[in-house]
């Protein structure tokens, strides 16, 4: 059985921060983009690396490992890992368009991900015959 604690250099009683830190650390260190002199031997270290976060991260998996049951690993792209946890979950983005037509003067949407929901806010605002109307959308999706 391989040693997930070991790869990720840390102590079995590490909580949840201390075991996403560590794989942080070591996934920006062993990343193969970053490794290019030995990139096969640092892809290896990176899917390990990336396999250890996968068990350890997940509270039944990490709990089956700890007392030696057999664990299911669904080899998850360690790629996909990696940019699931460096991308930022409350990132917002903001568009203006303007002159699409002569009713519609522009739109802003802002996304947020929060725990497992993303919100997405549209708010356009019309030129009518009466003057500029504000209309505010909200979308919410489970991911």
């Amino acid at each position: 059985m391989k040693e997930y604690y070991s790869i990720l250099e840390i102590d079995k009683n590490a909580d949840k921060n201390t075991i996403k830190n560590s794989y942080k650390k070591l996934a920006l260190k062993y990343h193969p983009d970053k490794n290019t002199d030995n990139k096969e031997q640092a892809e290896e270290k990176f899917k390990e690396i990336s396999e250890a976060y996968e068990v350890l991260s997940d509270d039944q998996k990490k709990n089956n490992y700890d007392n030696g049951q057999n664990i299911i690993i669904h080899n998850h792209n360690p790629f996909d890992i990696f940019e699931n946890i460096f991308r930022n979950h409350n990132t917002k983005i903001n568009i203006n368009i303007s002159n699409i037509n002569t009713n519609f003067s522009s739109t802003n949407t802002s996304t947020q991900i929060i725990g497992n929901k993303k919100i997405t806010k549209i708010q356009k605002t019309l030129k009518t015959e009466n003057g500029t109307q504000t209309v505010v959308e909200e979308k919410i999706e489970y991911i």
